[in-house]
């Protein structure tokens, strides 16, 4: 089992919303608003100084291979990204145990 934690500036938090559902990603937890300093973007703090913020999702995958998938995904949804500010940082690890039940 995986689990993929990404990071993103809010304003493309609707299309990839719809990525994730286009590809049967139906299980995740998104958090609306996460302050960030990302590696490659401005700061995002959500003040006059650094504004905007940014959103994350957590998703959960039984099967690997639909994990390494999903980052495939994602990294094809960077390359087409208007600017750095538009790019979502994505890592994956590996789930020990996982209860839903």
């Amino acid at each position: 089992m995986k689990i993929i934690y990404c990071t993103f500036n809010v304003s493309i938090r609707e299309p990839l919303i719809q990525l994730l559902e286009e590809n049967g990603v139906q299980e995740y937890q998104l958090i609306e608003e996460v302050l960030a300093r990302p590696l490659k973007a401005m700061p995002r703090f959500n003040t006059p100084v650094w504004p905007g913020y940014n959103s994350a999702l957590i998703m959960q995958f039984r099967e690997d291979q639909e994990a390494r998938n999903m980052l495939d995904i994602i990294k094809e949804y960077n390359k087409k990204a208007y600017n750095e500010n538009e790019l979502i940082t994505a890592c994956m690890w590996t789930l020990d145990d996982y209860i839903a039940e």
